[in-house]
């Protein structure tokens, strides 16, 4: 963390909410800031010189001249930061090729060209952006798909309303989640037509035990720069990569499958 994020946080409480807008501005724009006079930041701004002069003084700076060359470390700090995540990004879909040259896909691809309807149920606000994104992948090749709510009810809805050889998505972070495992243990006894398709987080999961198929994403931790020590989130960008091999090999499978059954056995 660099001396300016480190003094920002440590004064967070005695910033005002237009000195915090500030900061956020000078934060997300450091490279560009640490170039510009006070004049010309201040009317790009909008506000006084006076202001942010203050909102230096207040966070332990002596000036404005020590505001740029501590926004000059921040924008280099943030270009090794965005090298690292770039390399990381880079090598996490190498990883989604590689693990996707490794499956079978055939069987899934039939399944899903012969199902009426595909639902899709996700366990958490992520999870439901990525069952969100195969949801529009899917509804692109033309299947019909139905995006359940993420509540345990509808869960049980399911097998009352899919007919054979409907197919059931579960976006999961863990695929430990108790109540859904035992709801999918109680759909294979009651409506054993349906068939069930796990994607779930690179981790041993139990949920992978109870369903026809499982995909697995994993996630890139990518550090919060704003947050005191060593804060990280976590983004979904590799599950992604993976809807879209997924869904692109299904079409190539599908194209491929149509000439096969034009070919015309008769001429040579």
């Amino acid at each position: 963390m660099t001396d300016l994020k480190r003094r920002v946080w440590e004064k967070s409480g005695e910033l005002s909410t237009f000195e915090k807008e500030i900061v956020r501005f000078l934060f997300s724009n450091s490279k560009l800031c640490s170039h510009l006079s006070l004049a010309k930041l201040a009317t790009k701004l909008y506000v006084s010189e006076s202001s942010i002069f203050r909102l230096c003084k207040k966070i332990g700076l002596s000036g404005y001249s020590e505001l740029r060359f501590e926004l000059s470390d921040l924008a280099h700090e943030r270009k090794i930061n965005t090298i690292d995540i770039a390399t990381e990004v880079e090598n996490a879909i190498q990883e989604v090729l590689n693990y996707c040259s490794t499956l079978d896909l055939e069987k899934v691809f039939l399944d899903i060209e012969h199902a009426n309807t595909i639902y899709l149920y996700s366990t958490g606000w992520s999870q439901e952006l990525i069952a969100r994104y195969l949801l529009h992948e899917l509804f692109m090749i033309g299947k019909k798909v139905v995006m359940l709510p993420s509540a345990i009810e509808e869960l049980k809805m399911v097998s009352k309303r899919a007919t054979e050889g409907d197919m059931l998505f579960i976006v999961s972070y863990s695929g430990d989640n108790v109540q859904i495992r035992d709801e999918i243990s109680k759909i294979q006894l009651i409506n054993n037509k349906i068939i069930t398709v796990s994607f779930t987080t690179l981790r041993p999961a139990k949920l992978v035990s109870l369903v026809d198929y499982s995909f697995f994403f994993r996630t890139l931790k990518l550090k919060k720069f704003w947050v005191e020590g060593d804060a990280t989130i976590d983004s979904f960008s590799p599950a992604y990569t993976f809807i879209d091999l997924l869904i692109a090999k299904y079409y190539q499978w599908e194209q491929s499958k149509g000439e096969l059954d034009n070919v015309d056995y008769d001429k040579e």
